[in-house]
C-alpha cells in the first residue's frame, strides 16, 4: 500500500482557497500513484471551535464537502481520509471520515477527546479494505490509553489527522524536537498499531498548527517524517517488513 500524507497548508475560515490549494497538492501527489491519501484534522476550515464558527462552517455528513472530495476520490482512484466539523440535531462534532475509490464513505470517527462545545464522540472502530482493516482516530484521542485499547487487533493502518499547534511561538522546530516528536512516537507505541500523522499547515491565525507528517511503526520507530513547519508531501510505501521490525 502506497499512502501519501498532505500536511496541508491552509487558511482558516477560507475553504476556496484551501480547497483549489488541495487540488493542486493532489495533482501532485497523483504523480506518485497513491493508493491512499492522509489529510489533516478539519481539512477545509481549519481548527475551529468557537459557536459561531459552527454556525457558519459545520456540516452535515454526508454534504457538500464530503461530495466535493467523494469526486477527487473518483478522480484519483484513491482512498481518502480527512477531517470536517461535522453538524448534527444535537451538536457539532470533530469528525473524520474515510472514502473508498468510488467516492463512498466507508468509515467514520468523531473525536472522542475534545473540548466543549463540541460533543464528544463514544465509538472507536475499523473498517475491511482491500489492504487489511484500517482505523481512524483524531489527535488527542491518540494519547489516551483507553481509546486506544479499545481499537481492533490486528490493524493494517491507523490514520491520525491532526491540528495541532504550540502557544505562543508555532511552528517551533526546536521545541518539536525536545518535547513533541517523542511524545507522538509514545503514544503510537502504546497503541501498538502501524500509524500516520498528518498535521495541518496553518495560515492566519495566532496559534498556527505546524504541519509535518510522520510514518510509524507499532513499536514507536519512526520510519519518515515531513519536516515540521512544513507542507511538504510524504510518499510512504507500506510492506510487512517495514511496519514490524
Amino acid at each position: 500500500m502506497r499512502v501519501c500524507l498532505i500536511p496541508l497548508k491552509t487558511e482558516i475560515r477560507n475553504l476556496a482557497a484551501n480547497f483549489h490549494h488541495l487540488c493542486e497538492k493532489l495533482e501532485t501527489a497523483s504523480e506518485h500513484k497513491p493508493d491512499l491519501i492522509g489529510l489533516p484534522e478539519c481539512t477545509l476550515t481549519g481548527y475551529l471551535y468557537e459557536n459561531e464558527d459552527f454556525e457558519r462552517f459545520a456540516e452535515p455528513i454526508p454534504g457538500r464537502t464530503t461530495q466535493l472530495l467523494a469526486e477527487l476520490a473518483r478522480r484519483y482512484h484513491v482512498y481518502l481520509c480527512f477531517g470536517l466539523l461535522e453538524r448534527t440535531v444535537t451538536g457539532v462534532y470533530n469528525a473524520a471520515v474515510l472514502m473508498d475509490k468510488a467516492g463512498n464513505i466507508i468509515h467514520k470517527h468523531r473525536k472522542i477527546i475534545e473540548q466543549p462545545p463540541f460533543l464528544n464522540g463514544d465509538t472507536v472502530a475499523s473498517v475491511e479494505t482491500e489492504f487489511g482493516k484500517l482505523a481512524i482516530l483524531i489527535c488527542g484521542d491518540l494519547f489516551h490509553k483507553e481509546v486506544v485499547t479499545s481499537l481492533d487487533h490486528p490493524l493494517q493502518l491507523l490514520i491520525v489527522p491532526i491540528a495541532r499547534s504550540f502557544d505562543g511561538r508555532s511552528p517551533d522546530p526546536a521545541r518539536w524536537m525536545r518535547e513533541e516528536r517523542q511524545a507522538y512516537l509514545n503514544a503510537v507505541k502504546m497503541a501498538g498499531h502501524p500509524t500516520v500523522l498528518i498535521n495541518a499547515l496553518e495560515m492566519g491565525t495566532t496559534e498556527p498548527s505546524f504541519g509535518g507528517a510522520m510514518v510509524v511503526r507499532p513499536n514507536g520507530e519512526l520510519l519518515a517524517e515531513a519536516p515540521h513547519g512544513t507542507d511538504e508531501i510524504l510518499i510512504y510505501n507500506f510492506d510487512k517488513e517495514s511496519l514490524y521490525p
